[in-house]
Parts: structure tokens; C-alpha cells; sequence
């Protein structure tokens, strides 16, 4: 357009010489100076959009930088008044592109954000490995699990070989139920006082059978093979089913046993009533015996109704350490723990049971020449956002056959043993998304260990 303008003043400038020298030297002057103005004109016009180009192409490039390193809060100045329609039009559009691109990003951020918090919240162990079988990813379950503060950029295959070596059989299985022997994080009681904060603690390394849920994909991330490992365990669901099972079952029992003992223990009453008008002191010996073993079957019922009535936690904060020395006054123990405040968000009258049940078998359990204040220790840890309450005898421990079947219902080794006091214990710490063990101390004893989470 600029040379087609040029052009046509160069024709103009010629026609007038051919046509006004040398009859009409004043117009031809006058003449020549308008086309010198309009060339002028045109120059400083053309210089202008060349310099609004050139800065409106600066402000693109500045703007294309910062989108380059992730910036995307960048926006465009565009001033209607000094710049082109088309100029304002590109500027507009980049800064509706712009805001587009921020808008996503902050989605992706926030959906990332939520699935970091699901994926750390989850209790499912999740590894993710790259083609050099690296670890590129774990999730806070996976930390514990394999007690690190961080996995990424370890060897997935050393890890395995350092810490699971009962997972290694298993790497040719995508789907399947294992079963894995782990080492719980036990702890001897320090050798000291009760505010034993410098005590020194004594791990030991105690194993147990757990149920896990393995499966394995193997997907592809930028172009490169990757596998994700996950864990879930299935111990505690599985108790939990189990738990539910025995629930009705004692439900059905109780209503039942309720619906004979209430007509027998009426027609026992008004049979010892004849017995004393009739002066039959062996009629009246039977009846008594018969009415004793009713009270009995009675308190037995009631002793099951516990477990059937347990309800859901009603969780508010309070001191562990102050119900654990509320607790000592009753049932003399030795008590460690790190600090001398701890609180803590639980139910506190299910945890103050649960303590109490775990103590009495404790101090059972212990020979009698034994102190009441040494037949038993207790100790709490916080660690890797666990809570860990540890309840120790001094006695023979258990029979391996004895700790497969502690937990279960009407399970009891003791003559006058109900056997629901551990079943109760396993519900509250289950009821508060914690587990218990049971374990033989190496140097003796029975050593239970309460896991709860701290948050």
C-alpha cells in the first residue's frame, strides 16, 4: 500500500512538471510543496503505526515469556486510544487467552490439591514407580508403612529388600490377598520416672500376620513404562465384618435366653414360695440353686450386652496423660511418657474402658508375689502421627494358639473369664480408626500395643 501511494505522488509530481514548466512556474512550485507535505505526512504516519507495531509487539513478546515460565497472572495493558483496532483486537484476544489458561491452571491446582489430600489421607499404601524403578511417588500410608519421612528418588527394589523382604514373592501377582508377617513398632518401657521424657526406650521387633489387598497397574506417564503398587489393608475390615457377625449373634442369644429366663426365674419364685408353706427344706435347697445359676446366666447376658451396645465415639478433646494418671491411683502401674500433656480428640469414657479392661488382665496375669505397682507398665509415644499406647505384663505370656483367638467372643482362658474384654478393646481402637496387638514380650510377658491416629 506504502508503494502504490509513492508511486502515485511520483506520477503526480511528473504530470505537473511536464504540464506547468515553464508556462506556470508558481503553480508548479505550489504544487510541489503539497506533494512534499503529503509525502511528509505520510512518513510521520507510517513511522507512528511502525513504532505502535513495534511496541505492541514487544508487549507480545514480554507477554509470551511470561507464559513460557508458568506466569499466567500476566495481562496485557491495551489503551484504546493510541493503538489500531487490530492492534487493540490482538491484545484483547491475548488477554482473554491469558485468562483462560489462568483459569484452567487454578482448576488443575485445586483438583491436584484435592487428590494429594485423598491420596495422603487414604490408608491404602501407594507407590509409584518409573522405568528405573524409582519411586516417583508415595503417599503418607506408604511412609509409615516402610517407616521413611521420604521415599521419592529411592530404589523401589532396595526399599523392598531393606524393609518387606515378605513382598518380594508376591511381585509376579496384579491382583490378589497376601499375607504379610510385619514388624510392629514395639517398645521396651525406659528406665525411668514417671515423667520419663529422657528415658531411653528399647525397641523391639515383634511380628504379626496381617491381611493386605495387592494390586499392581502398569500405565504409561510421558511416554515411559510406570507401575503403581497399592496396599490395602483388610485386617481391620475384616474384624470389623467379623465383629458385626458376633453382634448378632449375641443378639439373637441374649433375646432368646432372655425369653426363658424370665418365665423360669417367675416359676422358680412361686415354687420356693410353696416350699416354705410346705416346710420342704430340700425343696427349698433346689429352688435356690436353681435361682442362683439364673442370676448367674442373667449376669452373664449382661456381661454381652456390652459388646452388642456398643455405640460409635463421640470424639471430643481431652488430656490422655491426665485419664492415664487418673487411672494409676486405681490400678497401680508404671506409667512413661514423652510429655507431660497430651491431648488428644477420642472418645474418652470408650478409651478410659478400654485402659481399664487391657489393665485388669495385665495385673491377672502377673504371679502373686509380684507388686501390684511392678506387675504392670505403661507407656506412650507419638510418632509419624501416630499415637501408640503400650500395656505390659510381667507373667507367662500367651500360647501362640491362645493370641489367634484372643480377640474372639465367649473366648476366655481364665475359670471366671467371660472372655468380651478384648473383643470391646478391639472395637474401641477400631471405632477410633486405630488397631491393637497382641504380642509375646522377648523377655517376657504379654505386651499389647493400642495404635490411634493423632489427628
Amino acid at each position: 500500500m506504502l508503494i502504490i501511494q509513492l508511486i502515485l505522488l511520483n506520477i503526480v509530481f511528473i504530470a505537473s512538471f511536464m504540464l506547468l514548466l515553464p508556462s506556470e512556474p508558481w503553480l508548479f512550485s505550489l504544487t510541489s510543496i503539497l506533494l512534499i507535505m503529503l509525502a511528509a505526512l505520510r512518513y510521520h504516519y507510517d513511522q507512528k503505526n511502525y513504532q505502535q507495531n513495534q511496541q505492541t509487539i514487544q508487549t507480545l513478546l514480554g507477554g509470551l515469556r511470561n507464559l513460557q515460565d508458568g506466569d499466567f497472572s500476566i495481562s496485557l495493558a491495551n489503551n484504546q486510544t493510541n493503538r489500531s483496532q487490530s492492534q487493540s483486537e490482538i491484545l484483547a484476544l491475548f488477554n482473554q487467552v491469558t485468562d483462560k489458561l489462568r483459569q484452567e491452571k487454578q482448576s488443575l491446582y485445586q483438583r491436584e490439591l484435592l487428590l494429594d489430600k485423598v491420596v495422603n489421607a487414604s490408608d491404602v499404601v501407594t507407590v509409584l514407580v518409573n522405568h528405573r524403578d524409582t519411586i516417583i511417588f508415595a503417599n503418607r500410608a506408604a511412609e509409615y508403612f516402610f517407616n521413611q519421612r521420604s521415599m521419592l528418588g529411592m530404589s523401589w527394589v532396595t526399599l523392598l529388600d531393606e524393609k518387606l523382604p515378605e513382598l518380594i514373592p508376591h511381585h509376579d501377582k496384579d491382583n490378589a490377598i497376601i499375607q504379610l508377617l510385619l514388624a510392629g513398632s514395639s517398645h521396651g518401657n525406659p528406665a525411668a520416672t514417671n515423667n520419663a521424657t529422657s528415658g531411653s526406650q528399647v525397641e523391639v521387633s515383634i511380628k504379626t500376620e496381617q491381611s493386605w489387598h495387592l494390586s499392581r497397574h502398569h500405565l504409561k506417564l510421558h511416554g515411559s513404562r510406570h507401575q503403581l503398587t497399592l496396599l490395602k489393608p483388610l485386617t481391620q475390615a475384616m474384624h470389623q465384618r467379623e465383629l458385626q457377625t458376633w453382634k448378632k449373634v449375641i443378639r439373637v442369644i441374649n433375646h432368646e435366653l432372655n425369653n426363658s429366663i424370665a418365665p423360669i426365674s417367675s416359676m422358680c419364685h412361686s415354687g420356693n414360695i410353696l416350699a416354705e408353706r410346705l416346710d420342704e427344706p430340700q425343696l427349698i435347697r433346689v429352688f435356690a440353686t436353681i435361682s442362683k445359676r439364673i442370676n448367674k446366666l442373667a449376669e452373664f447376658i449382661q456381661s454381652y450386652s456390652q459388646l452388642a451396645r456398643l455405640s460409635q465415639p463421640k470424639k471430643q478433646l481431652f488430656d490422655l496423660i491426665k485419664t492415664l494418671q487418673q487411672l494409676q491411683e486405681l490400678y497401680h502401674f508404671k506409667l512413661t511418657f514423652q510429655q507431660t500433656t497430651l491431648m488428644w480428640s477420642g472418645d474418652e469414657s470408650q478409651i478410659e474402658q478400654l485402659l481399664i479392661n487391657l489393665l485388669k488382665n495385665a495385673q491377672q496375669a502377673c504371679p502373686d508375689h509380684i507388686m501390684p505397682e511392678e506387675a504392670c507398665t505403661v507407656s506412650v509415644i507419638s510418632q509419624q502421627g501416630r499415637l501408640i499406647i503400650t500395656v505390659r505384663d510381667f507373667g507367662t505370656g500367651m500360647s501362640t494358639d491362645v493370641l489367634q483367638k484372643a480377640f474372639l467372643p465367649y473366648y476366655s482362658t481364665k475359670t471366671e473369664g467371660s472372655g468380651i474384654g478384648l473383643s470391646i478393646c478391639r472395637e474401641i481402637s477400631d471405632g477410633h480408626q486405630g488397631r491393637i496387638t497382641l504380642n509375646n514380650h522377648p523377655d517376657g510377658g504379654l505386651q499389647v500395643d493400642v495404635h490411634l491416629p493423632l489427628s
